[in-house]
């Protein structure tokens, strides 16, 4: 800031300015450190992404591996593959390590340390001066200075990672999909480690290494380059899950053959009906398809056909040829044929009830339900819940339930019952409080009676056979001189007051039960006579 000489700076000018000058680089040495801070960031942010990678790539070459030293047919399957793969991680390893060297050297001209390993931090990220010499003056034994060979190395890892030169690789080009996913891999290689020329700013076109080491601070340098580590690390592990996918979709390899029977229709057949099985080899071709022999006699097709007339277990031996094989691949099948039967099971009782859903379970041996067709004499079939519900009509005396079963394209009865018809046989009136259940048998003390949850209903007992879903619709009680009159099964609180002035020795007449049965039909129960202890 000097002034004309014909007037001179004053001392208090020149202070002023002095002091302007000092807190303009103070400004941007604030500035500075925050950018490189920034840049250090950035780089531990990607050193966590790298060994979050690391670790899975470490987890696929183990599976690999395992899959590939597995047996005979494993090597066979992904030896090529296990070869591409070790070898790209090996490039990759190569490329990583010598940026990681390059790091270090740098670290230690900028710090003026001696540094093995990298530092969390470094004491002067803003220095632009030493690295700008490490990497475009300084020449390694190649006569090539750093930038130049650290160029070189990224050129040949890139075009190795982006050449399809192996065989596996080349036959499984013929793959569209596989192509596809390939240029598109191949193509973000190139992008990721490209090292041709760059547009600056100012529209000048300068050499990668420029671009990328002049004059820019130490801290920037670092997190670029570890940016590539990172980049290195995505490509290796996307590459290697690709050829591991590439190679579990390559061709069958077959290392084994056995013979494998498969029945038509299962090992249970009914009496009459065809037992049939394939016969085939567990990898087949079908332009050679292999010669079947059964208990002596040859089956051409593979199928062994018979019909099945004697009750009881059969087994049967024979053996397989392969085309061009003298291999004898034997096997043993069975099956079983019983005579027709069906299972009819009432899960109530014995006797079909009019005025109720009687539920039946009925299957038969080695039929599906979907094969087996239930109708009944006196009454309808529906089927609810995976049962069978037979309701009697209201005039009918026995029901007759017949079961047919398809066979072979037949019908076939498989089985019949008769059944008696009787009504429902009508319930009795039941006290409930608590877990205690009252049937006028015993006396009851007047805190059960006054239970919030004492109750009636109508039921066989505890004993009872069936147990079917009455309900009480109303009932009466004589108490206090009055009768009282209740809807649904608990007492009103008129009784519940009148029940209140009862006492030990009082008698409890409950009468006019009214219940609903099952069909809908209301009835009325015998009085409850409930004595007071």
């Amino acid at each position: 800031m000097g002034g004309a000489k014909n007037c001179p700076e004053t001392p208090r000018q020149k202070m002023i300015g002095m002091m302007y000058l000092v807190l303009t680089a103070m400004l941007a040495l604030n500035v500075s450190a925050d950018i490189i801070n920034g840049f250090t960031k950035l780089r531990h942010s990607m050193e966590s992404s790298i060994k979050s990678t690391d670790a899975r790539t470490e987890d696929i070459m183990k599976i690999f591996e395992a899959a590939y030293s597995k047996d005979e047919g494993g090597r066979k399957k992904y030896g090529d593959w296990w070869i591409i793969a070790q070898t790209n991680k090996k490039m990759s390893d190569d490329l990583y390590d010598y940026l990681e060297h390059f790091k270090l050297d740098i670290v230690n001209m900028v710090d003026g340390e001696n540094y093995t390993t990298m530092p969390d931090d470094i004491k002067n990220g803003s220095e632009t001066n030493k690295p700008h010499q490490y990497a475009l003056n300084m020449k390694d034994a190649s006569g090539r200075t750093n930038a130049e060979e650290l160029r070189a190395r990224m050129d040949l890892y890139r075009q190795y990672m982006s050449s399809a030169d192996s065989e596996c690789l080349q036959n499984k080009m013929k793959d569209a999909a596989f192509a596809h996913e390939w240029e598109q891999k191949t193509a973000m290689v190139n992008s990721l480690f490209s090292t041709g020329t760059v547009t600056n700013q100012e529209g000048e076109t300068i050499p990668w290494e420029q671009s990328i080491f002049e004059e820019m601070p130490a801290g920037a340098v670092l997190a670029l380059l570890t940016k590539y580590q990172n980049d290195i690390r995505m490509v290796e592990n996307d590459f290697l899950n690709f050829f591991y996918k590439s190679a579990g979709s390559s061709d069958f390899v077959i290392n084994s053959v056995q013979a494998l029977i498969l029945p038509d229709n299962g090992e249970y057949i009914m009496q009459g009906g065809h037992y049939r099985a394939r016969i085939v080899s567990a990898a087949v071709d079908t332009t050679n398809l292999p010669m079947v022999y059964i208990n002596g006699n040859e089956y051409p097709d593979g199928v062994y056909d018979l019909v099945a007339n004697q009750i009881g277990q059969h087994t049967y031996t024979g053996y397989m040829l392969m085309p061009g094989d003298t291999t004898h691949y034997n096997f043993k099948g069975q099956y079983t044929v019983g005579a027709p039967s069906a299972s009819i099971s009432n899960i109530d009782m014995n006797t079909i009830y009019t005025g109720y859903e009687n539920k039946f379970n009925i299957s038969v041996p080695g039929m599906g339900g979907d094969k087996i067709k239930v109708s009944a004499t006196g009454a309808t079939v529906t089927q609810k819940n995976g049962l069978y519900i037979i309701l009697p009509s209201e005039s009918s005396k026995t029901v007759k339930i017949s079961v047919h079963a398809e066979v072979d394209g037949r019908t076939v009865l498989m089985g019949a019952n008769d059944y008696k018809v009787k009504p429902l046989p009508k319930p009795s009136a039941f006290l409930l409080s608590g877990a205690d259940t009252y049937d006028g048998t015993e006396r009851i003390g007047i805190k059960a009676l006054k239970s919030g949850d004492a109750h009636l209903e109508a039921s066989y007992g505890p004993d009872g056979v069936l147990d079917l879903p009455f309900t009480i619709v109303s009932f009466e009680i004589y108490a206090g001189g009055r009768y009282l009159k209740a809807q649904g099964n608990k007492f009103s609180r008129d009784m519940m007051t009148a029940i209140g002035k009862l006492r030990s020795g009082d008698v409890l007449n409950i009468m006019t039960i009214k219940y609903r049965e099952p069909s809908g039909k209301v009835n009325t129960l015998p009085n409850l006579t409930l004595g007071l202890k």
